[in-house]
């Protein structure tokens, strides 16, 4: 019994997540799908799991095609997988849980609690989490939480397991734990695809690798056969010039003074302490693996996470206390993101989405139509009015009005959450011109992540890469900042490196 994939390709409106996508899995074999940030790997996982309809292509077990598009089929075929997402519900137990896909009953009506705690015992055991049975899932610990949700596809008795990034959150016995029952898996006549950026659990966990670069499969091989050296550089492009584009023609005359300053803030209860400073001008990028903290410095810089001390935040040199976004836009903050839901109001009209942030400030600025008019041209944006809801644009032109929101605040610094996320290149060109022109002519200091590595060699003067959060590297343009650089720094830095520059961030 064996899994293929033929010809897979996907598109998100102009973005090609995956192009021509193939590869087989058969039973006692553990396959990896291994890629950068934005590779297309997830997005593959989902396809495989019945989550994601492929544009073209097909899934099948055994010869005998899946219906696209139907998790309910692709688990009749054997197949059942652990997402990034958690799908665990908080106020229920583990063996709540665990029993959610199928809950036992007697005689047909009432549930039958002693089946369901007994059955849970049973898979919990596998991972050394019995114990875990009668407690809620908001009382456990990240990791363990994680292991539920692999117990959750365990009890379904799969024939193949997809994993999809389970290990990143894990500690190192717990990862231990998730080895031995791959093994135990495929020992069993099962088999595995393991999601991963992890190039030790790779090359311990798999039989073979598929890797993606930009949504292509770069190499197909057994794992035995190649180097931490070769998956680096096949993910990496193999190239040590980014594109570096205008934001490297700007002097660094005005990025001598600090802008914002955040020191000595954990974020995590046994993480280390991170500190950052960002000067005015300067485009300061957050890179790493997905979920690695980097949201968490957003939250503080924007009042969605309190600074407490020991901790402190500072702007222009003076002190600032955010409890809220309201707080951060009256200190003069802005936000952007590229999940327009999170930010944008889709059924109001461009004015109430471009007036929303002035009207939080202490001293609201006053504007009129043709204000407004100008701010749009200046980002080439293609509306039919400003009484047309913001959901009547197209995506790109829909982050150019939430980005124009922002210019118009005239902000000391610039949050960007993965600010071009699902646009298309000529949009995602002129976001980025918006945004060196933004640092460069107001000295606005500009803290942005990405899940693309390249967008971050080609938009940034520095990037902090952060690990389990904290920060492992300190990047700078002009050397040795491209997306190779991104690559290797979060796929193979070493132990003690992480130790040595784990409070860095600071700029000289």
């Amino acid at each position: 019994m064996s899994i293929t994939v033929e010809h897979v390709s996907k598109h998100y409106g102009p973005i090609i997540a995956l192009r021509d996508v193939g590869f087989t899995v058969a039973p006692g074999e553990v396959r990896a799908l291994f890629g950068g940030n934005g590779s297309g790997k997830s997005t593959l996982a989902k396809i495989v799991s019945g989550a994601v309809r492929p544009d073209s292509g097909r899934v099948s077990v055994d010869g005998a095609p899946i219906p696209a598009g139907s998790p309910r089929a692709a688990h009749a075929a054997g197949i059942t997988t652990t997402f990034q997402e958690l799908s665990l519900l908080p106020d229920l137990t583990v063996a709540e849980n665990l029993a959610l896909t199928h809950v036992p009953r007697v005689a047909g009506l009432f549930r039958a609690d002693k089946v369901i705690r007994a059955e849970a015992r049973a898979v919990l055991g596998r991972l050394g989490l019995a114990h875990l049975e009668n407690l809620p899932v908001q009382a456990l610990q990240v990791g363990e939480k994680y292991l539920v949700e692999l117990a959750k596809a365990l009890r379904l008795e799969p024939r193949y397991l997809i994993l999809d990034e389970l290990t990143s959150a894990l500690h190192e016995h717990e990862a231990q734990l998730v080895k031995r029952v791959l093994a135990e898996h495929c020992k069993a006549g099962g088999g595995a695809i393991l999601v991963s950026h992890r190039l030790g659990e790779i090359q311990s966990l798999c039989d073979t690798i598929t890797v993606l670069r930009n949504g292509e499969v770069v190499a197909d091989t057994d794992v035995a056969s190649v180097s931490s050296d070769d998956l680096i550089r096949w993910v990496g492009g193999g190239s040590r010039t980014g594109d570096r584009g205008g934001a490297r023609a700007r002097t660094t005359a005005t990025k001598t003074a600090r802008r914002v300053e955040l020191s000595n803030v954990a974020l995590e209860a046994d993480a280390g302490e991170v500190s950052l400073t960002v000067g005015k001008g300067e485009i300061l990028g957050l890179g790493g693996l997905p979920d690695q903290g980097q949201a968490a410095i957003l939250a503080c810089l924007f009042g969605l996470r309190e600074v407490r001390a020991p901790a402190r935040l500072l702007l222009d040199g003076a002190p600032v206390q955010l409890r809220s976004p309201t707080d951060a836009v009256r200190a003069g903050i802005a936000y952007v993101s590229g999940d327009r839901d999170e930010v944008g109001f889709a059924i109001r009209s461009l004015q109430e989405n471009m007036l929303a942030l002035l009207l939080n400030r202490r001293d609201p600025i006053r504007l009129d139509e043709a204000q407004l008019e100008q701010a749009l041209s200046e980002l080439s944006t293609v509306h039919g009015g400003l009484t047309n809801p913001l959901n009547s644009l197209s995506g790109g032109n829909q982050q150019k009005v939430l980005l124009a929101r922002c210019f118009l605040l005239r902000p000391k610094l610039l949050l960007a959450a993965d600010p071009t996320k699902g646009i298309d290149v000529a949009a995602r060109a002129e976001v980025h011109q918006a945004i060196r022109r933004l640092a460069a002519e107001q000295g606005t200091a500009v803290v942005l992540t990405s899940s693309d590595d390249r967008e971050l060699a080609a938009l940034c003067d520095r990037v902090l890469v952060l690990e389990k959060r904290m920060i492992i590297r300190e990047l700078h343009a002009g050397a040795g900042l491209d997306e190779q650089a991104l690559v290797e720094s979060y796929l193979q830095a070493p132990a003690a490196d992480r130790h040595q520059v784990a409070g860095a961030g600071s700029r000289p």
